[in-house]
């Protein structure tokens, strides 16, 4: 698709601020519409609906569902599908009736058709190779691996027909997206059958791959609620104290520039994580189709009420952060709309320091 986002649509200049979004008084959050591509997956988790016959949505439908999340002031467009659904012959047949030669080039349009409406596109589909992730990292700004880590003694059996859930496969994964300079979210479920220890031991190994690549984006910790209908529907989620508890050791062990993140509608209260330090709420979900993992619309002005009731002000932000925007860690294509927004933040970093001076 040779059409570019400028010829498509500008965005406004100030419709959101990015200069300030380190300010220790403001908690930030992106906007996201989740658009589940396809439920079909070769994993076959014990809590997760992902592994239900399904079909792959047609590309040009997303359209709708982009030009609404912009409308509603949404930038994210958050596309998840199951792992590696172009394993089953009837996706692979679907996906080459319309001319497609891989779910990795079906994505990238997809991504691109958001993308043209003025949005970002972040994606989680499981396993994907190096050369696949260089592909997608054209079009997305984020890519998001999560562990869904258990311990070793329990692996063999909550994941004994999902071999994309190999805790190996997965930290092999975030080395291969560190190694493309490919800003990644990741982190694990809370209360899915690991230890305390076990939790710690990966958030070093996060710590670990940050260090040496810094492209870890944010880390998120999931309160673990499965899909009804699923073998675990009546296992309960973690309590508050575990998830407070988890919160706080992976703010002692992680940098201090990879910001801990909760899912807000899975959580009783927010309010002891912002005291403990919670800066960004992550995604807020604006509807989309195929939520999952107790993922619900959030009323804005009620969470907006709360964070300024702690003396804070909520702050909608890019899916890429600031940071990564400021070091350019994105693709020629996507500069179309974050190099103004870089350009902003460097010039302000300009004048501060010559204010400095002054002063």
């Amino acid at each position: 698709m040779s059409v570019s986002y400028s010829q498509i649509t500008k965005p406004e200049e100030d419709d959101i601020l990015v200069v300030n979004e380190d300010d220790p008084n403001i908690i930030t959050y992106s906007k996201s519409m989740p658009i589940a591509l396809t439920r079909m997956c070769r994993n076959n988790c014990p809590y997760c609906g992902f592994h239900r016959k399904d079909t792959v949505i047609v590309p040009y439908s997303t359209i709708r569902l982009a030009k609404a999340a912009r409308a509603s002031g949404a930038r994210e467009l958050l596309f998840v599908s199951g792992e590696r659904p172009d394993k089953f012959p009837y996706i692979r047949a679907t996906l080459d009736l319309w001319g497609f030669d891989s779910f990795v080039e079906y994505v990238y349009t997809v991504c691109e058709l958001g993308f043209l409406e003025g949005l970002l596109p972040v994606i989680e589909l499981g396993f994907l190779s190096p050369i696949e992730m260089k592909r997608l990292s054209e079009v997305s700004a984020v890519i998001k691996i999560m562990l869904d880590s258990v311990d070793p003694t329990l692996a063999e059996t909550l994941y004994k027909e999902s071999p994309g859930k190999k805790l190996e496969l997965r930290m092999k994964s975030l080395q291969w997206a560190g190694k493309l300079n490919f800003p990644t979210i990741t982190g694990f479920m809370v209360k899915i059958g690991e230890t305390k220890s076990h939790r710690q031991e990966i958030l070093k190994e996060i710590a670990n791959l940050h260090k040496e690549y810094g492209h870890i984006h944010e880390v998120l910790l999931q309160n673990f609620v499965p899909e009804p209908g699923t073998p675990f529907e009546k296992k309960k989620p973690a309590d508050m104290d575990v998830m407070l508890d988890t919160f706080e050791m992976a703010r002692n062990i992680l940098p201090e520039d990879v910001p801990v993140t909760i899912s807000p509608e899975l959580v009783e209260d927010i309010e002891p994580f912002i005291k403990a330090g919670l800066r960004d709420l992550g995604r807020i979900t604006q509807g989309g189709k195929g939520l999952i993992f107790g993922q619900k619309p959030m009323d804005e002005n009620e969470l907006r009420a709360k964070v300024e009731s702690l003396g804070f002000q909520l702050q909608q932000r890019f899916p890429l952060r600031k940071a990564f925007i400021l070091e350019g860690k994105y693709s020629k294509k996507l500069g179309q709309v974050l190099d103004n927004y870089r350009y902003k933040v460097k010039k302000e970093i300009q004048e501060k320091s010559k204010e400095i001076k002054l002063g």
